[in-house]
């Protein structure tokens, strides 16, 4: 795992400062902790311009994440490279954290990126390789 941070120095041990980064899209090169909370994005690899698709981000898909009052995913947002395309809030205990998109890019993007968020290990990051043709 590595982690995106402002101040390395100061951030290099707190989970909740930054953004956390999967080394591998490899499960079985991920710790536990990684397969817990790295977004995984479910979508075609080629779109056409201008045409509805449909995108699912999953944390927990390589191993159940908890979901209870003391540590769940509170949100999971999703971008076309740094364009916002949307969000969606869980609650504990009562909602799986799974989000269903379904989106339409107006020009070219190079990879979907979906950020999740968990109340004890902070924000986390997932990409998603992503060719809009004419």
């Amino acid at each position: 795992m590595r982690t995106r941070r402002e101040d390395v120095s100061e951030c290099a041990e707190d989970l909740q400062c930054g953004v956390n980064v999967a080394d591998s899209t490899d499960p079985q090169e991920m710790s536990d902790l990684v397969k817990k909370h790295v977004p995984v994005i479910s979508a075609p690899d080629t779109v056409k311009k201008n045409e509805c698709f449909e995108v699912t981000v999953e944390v927990g898909k390589h191993l159940a994440h908890p979901n209870d009052p003391d540590h769940f995913i509170g949100f999971v947002e999703l971008y076309a490279d740094h364009r916002y395309l949307g969000r969606m809030d869980f609650t504990h205990t009562t909602t799986c954290p799974v989000a269903k998109f379904c989106v339409q890019l107006d020009h070219i993007h190079k990879e979907l990126r979906a950020f999740e968020w968990c109340n004890i290990h902070g924000t986390w990051e997932g990409v998603h390789p992503l060719t809009v043709t004419e």
